[in-house]
């Protein structure tokens, strides 16, 4: 006998990374059980036994997204200097509010940061990590996640004995290093170090790749001049500041053959140092974020006059391009392969708070946006309803690549027998009316949206998390712990070119006997 089906849906178009095509789905105890070709339109098989069924004709069935960059509950206030981002800038989102924004727009898994600091109470990772992880535990998260960790420091005891730890105990995989910030850049002896202990513990090395001194240098310089308003952010980091620092960890990653991913790239300059290495056969992963494919450094201007300090609610780092030039080049970008995945890099500060960015000049705002409920909606009215992404390619960046980098394929991030069912449901093209976001809209702990006021022509009908219906017409369905903490494998995406000539004007082979 046919098994019973908790979830059965029907008559969908549903679109991988890889197709779009008919299929019903049948979905058992939170598990994709069956695809089948659908039926000429027949909304049940008389040979499944269902509980309850979805008639999704004409609608976008996709894997939920994953969102591989996401800051929850990182207090940045402890350390020897309490100000890494800004002035004790404090994350407005928990996993509780956090996870929520989420799955209200599409996104099924969150990956978020366990942060180092310098203080000596940080020096070990491993309780860098339980400390996180009892965050995440005391309010739970309406969908499933993982942690990145950040490492500030290059103490080598705990580099080889703590990784290997982190990976067999934790799944943690994949980790973030920084070239600026004061508190938290390592400098390229350091960076090396690093790069090597993740290298030979199969740890996805992360890059923010801005130069630090380029930045201090500029930003010294703009308040000599009095110039200390918010969009002066955005001048004291041009983008030749992110492509001098990319091009750089390239170099250092090339010479201890590291795979590479770069994080919120947000210029053509660094885009095309990116692709110029991949050309060359590296293994280096890009990621961008919606900020930069929707905004410009007059956004840093536009609210009501250049002075005014609500400006403070667009600046992020590195910041959007000048002009929408870098928009045209990171979306040829995310159509040529050069980008990897797309993640929201949800930072999320009020504005109106003490610990918000409403602080002095431009140096001491907390530098990051929110952007996690948005992040799927704004790609797909953007990117795939003008043409300018296939739906396919939709599907690759946002859910089926993250899966695969950050070792969750084919649990997570696909449509298959046996994939964790993670799923969602566009609205028909063309039944939504167009609508101008506010605030509002939207299920943050966050007091503004840096997207107030734009048009959007779709959002999420249903979001589905372990067969489960967590957001369906507006309307939070789902209970704080359902998401679970999830154990991750290495990237499987693979490690460059097969036999790559390892040309000793480059690369030090030796370093790995």
């Amino acid at each position: 006998m046919s098994p019973k089906f908790d979830l059965v849906i029907v008559n969908g178009v549903v679109v991988t990374a890889s197709d779009v095509s008919s299929f019903d789905i049948g979905i058992k105890n939170g598990k994709i059980h069956t695809l089948a070709p659908s039926w000429n339109g027949n909304a049940i098989r008389p040979s499944w036994n269902i509980s309850r069924v979805f008639d999704s004709t004409t609608y976008q069935v996709m894997p939920g997204g994953i969102d591989g960059h996401v800051h929850l509950c990182q207090d940045l206030t402890t350390g020897p200097n309490p100000c890494p981002l800004g002035l004790g800038g404090q994350c407005a989102d928990n996993f509780e509010t956090g996870s929520r924004s989420a799955v209200c727009g599409g996104t099924t898994t969150i990956i978020t940061f366990a942060t180092q600091t310098r203080a000596e109470e940080d020096r070990s990772l491993l309780k860098v990590v339980e400390a996180y992880n009892g965050r995440a535990q005391a309010t739970g998260s309406y969908i499933d996640y993982a942690f990145h960790i950040i490492i500030v420091r290059d103490d080598k005891d705990v580099l080889e004995t703590e990784l290997p730890v982190l990976v067999k105990k934790w799944g943690i995989t994949s980790c973030k290093l920084f070239m600026t910030y004061e508190t938290m850049r390592l400098q390229d002896y350091q960076l090396l170090d690093v790069m090597l202990a993740a290298l030979k513990n199969s740890i996805t090395t992360m890059i923010h790749a801005e130069n630090g001194d380029m930045i201090e240098w500029l930003t010294e310089k703009l308040e000599s001049k009095g110039m200390l308003a918010p969009h002066y952010h955005a001048l004291s980091r041009p983008p030749s500041v992110e492509g001098e620092a990319a091009n750089r960890a390239i170099v250092l990653a090339e010479l201890i053959e590291n795979p590479l991913l770069f994080v919120h790239v947000g210029s053509s300059a660094s885009a095309n140092v990116i692709r110029a290495a991949q050309t060359r056969g590296l293994p280096i992963f890009a990621e961008t974020c919606p900020q930069y494919l929707n905004l410009t450094w007059e956004d840093l201007k536009r609210f009501h006059s250049p002075t005014c300090f609500e400006n403070s609610k667009m600046i992020c780092s590195p910041p959007p391009g000048p002009d929408s030039s870098d928009q045209d080049a990171l979306y040829l970008g995310l159509h040529n392969g050069t980008f990897t995945i797309f993640s929201s890099d949800h930072c999320p500060y009020k504005y109106d708070d003490p610990h918000g960015k409403m602080v002095g000049s431009f140096r001491l705002i907390p530098n990051g946006i929110p952007g996690v409920e948005t992040r799927l909606p704004l790609l797909f009215t953007r990117g795939v309803s003008t043409g300018r992404i296939t739906p396919q390619k939709f599907v690759e960046l946002a859910s089926t690549n993250p899966a695969k980098l950050y070792g969750l394929y084919p649990r997570k991030g696909a449509i298959l027998p046996g994939s964790d069912a993670d799923i969602v449901i566009w609205h028909p093209e063309g039944s939504l009316p167009p609508f101008k976001l506010t605030n509002r809209h939207l299920h943050h702990n966050v007091d503004y949206t840096p997207y107030e006021g734009m048009e959007f022509d779709n959002w999420p009908r249903y979001t589905i998390a372990h067969g489960k219906v967590i957001w369906a017409n507006g309307e939070l369905l789902g209970s704080l712990r359902d998401g679970k903490y999830l154990r991750r494998g290495p990237n499987q995406l693979g490690k460059g070119v097969a036999h790559f000539k390892k040309d000793p004007r480059r690369v030090a082979a030796w370093v790995h006997g």
